[in-house]
């Protein structure tokens, strides 16, 4: 595994973020015993060459079955480069599952409960791998574990990159629709896919998403107080999970999510009525909620009040998220999930639009010395809150908690988005140059990737700045 160095926002300065969060039942008394003796390595395979494994599943996780991963929660399978491996899974209740090794493209079939099969493969690439049940929902409960290619076990990093779906993860930041014009409420059709993609995090580093539209966050949906608001809702026949939405827009039970539980290949829709002008997120709401929120699934929807907001020179779309992985940034090859990290809060990567510094080079922000500018900035989460600000700036107004109903907060150096919350800010560019968008607990910004370049060009202003 090789480590690659990552830019530090120094030197960036220097040139330049229920009803559904439920836990499934623990499967049978067997799965409940396994999952208190916590997760242990297995042994290496006593036959040079030859290593053989067996697992029994549970909603819970799968369970070690005979010899050193006896009665383990999802073991970590140890194996050697060049080893025949060879992992027999059993299903220990009525409930269906199956397991498929991510990278090594083999998987089961569906079993039934006590139905059996065993998948044979050659472990010729070094890395840790995860193993899953591919059944909507399952991996979410638990059902993941880890299988580690080479000597020098975990320690050896992730697998090798994958190939990626998509070419950028992260929405481009101007890609939002214009101000609503009309004087009048009327019925808007939003259209919505959900998509799990293999992209990058960053460079030679990729991860498995799940997103709406491709993309992280998802679009940007801009409605008037007033309309009526159709959602057409889609989860793509690729996906492994159930997907849903719920809109913080919506006056309505689980903002939508109720009506939209989805299963892969198949189309829900649900329509509401925009009640309250605000800036809201909307996130899938399957569970585990935590985990669809983690890895990539939410977006903002702009309800405009009656005339509008005031005009701007320019607009941008950010949204901050979290991204836990078993890997630390910098680390080439395939990034899997961490769920016991996001359990504790402890990200790798906090992110702005899905990637590490997404915001900056080809996708940086760009306006002109005497433009207004807005941003809308929300917190998809699952669990931090941001302190926004931008290096070198003074937000002129502020909407805070999203709110377009009251007047806003002036002349305001950092603001506050909470998880599954938003603002608005908005300031006028004065001095060329640039100026960078962070989230003010530093360390996620220096090490763990929340950083944008806003750049300004024009004529110097030495009235207000002279370096």
């Amino acid at each position: 595994m090789a480590d690659k160095e990552s830019p530090t926002a120094g030197t960036w300065i220097a040139v330049f973020l229920g009803a559904f969060v439920i836990a499934a039942a623990v499967g049978g008394a067997v799965g409940f015993l396994a999952a208190r003796q916590g997760v242990q390595p297995a042994a290496q395979p006593e036959t040079p060459g030859f290593a053989t494994f067996g697992l029994r599943a549970f909603i819970s996780g799968f369970v070690g079955s005979g010899g050193s991963i006896d009665g383990v929660r999802n073991p970590t399978l140890e194996v050697e480069v060049g080893d025949r491996v060879s992992i027999t899974v059993t299903n220990g209740e009525a409930l269906v599952h199956d397991l498929a090794v991510e990278g090594y493209n083999v998987q089961t079939r569906r079993l039934g409960g006590d139905e059996s099969q065993t998948i044979t493969f050659v472990a010729d690439q070094v890395g840790s791998f995860a193993y899953i049940c591919t059944v909507p929902g399952h991996r979410a409960s638990g059902m993941e574990g880890l299988l580690v290619v080479g000597e020098d076990g975990i320690s050896s990093g992730p697998g090798p990159a994958q190939e990626v779906d998509v070419a950028d993860i992260s929405k481009d930041p101007t890609d939002l629709p214009p101000p609503i014009t009309r004087g009048f409420p009327t019925t808007v059709h939003i259209f919505m896919e959900a998509r799990e993609v293999v992209a990058e995090i960053e460079p030679g580093t990729t991860f498995r998403y799940w997103t709406f539209n491709g993309t992280v966050p998802g679009p940007f949906f801009r409605v008037r107080v007033g309309d009526t608001v159709v959602v057409h809702y889609r989860n793509h026949e690729t996906s492994t999970q159930n997907h849903s939405v719920d809109f913080h827009a919506v006056t309505g039970p689980g903002g939508g999510a109720v009506a939209t539980q989805t299963p892969p290949g198949q189309e829900t829709s649900f329509q509401f009525k925009a009640l309250n002008p605000g800036i809201f997120i909307y996130h899938c709401a399957s569970p585990h909620i935590p985990t669809h929120i983690a890895m990539g699934m939410y977006g903002l929807i702009l309800v405009e009040p009656e005339g509008g907001l005031p005009a701007v020179d320019r607009e941008f779309y950010v949204v901050q998220g979290e991204l836990y992985t078993k890997w630390r940034p910098g680390t080439d090859g395939h990034q899997v999930f961490d769920g016991e990290k996001m359990r504790n809060e402890q990200p790798e990567y906090v992110v702005f639009n899905g990637r590490w510094q997404a915001l900056t080079a080809d996708n940086a922000l760009r306006a002109n010395v005497g433009e207004t500018v807005r941003i809308y900035f929300g917190v998809g989460g699952p669990n931090l809150i941001s302190s926004f600000h931008v290096i070198g700036e003074i937000f002129d107004r502020v909407y805070t908690m999203g709110d377009l109903v009251s007047p806003p907060a002036q002349s305001v150096q950092t603001t506050i988005a909470l998880p599954g919350g938003a603002t608005a800010v908005e300031f006028a560019v004065e001095v060329p140059g640039n100026y960078i968008l962070v989230d003010h607990a530093l360390s996620r910004t220096i090490d763990k990737g929340a950083l944008g370049i806003l750049v300004v060009e024009g004529q110097e202003n030495p009235d207000v700045f002279q370096p």
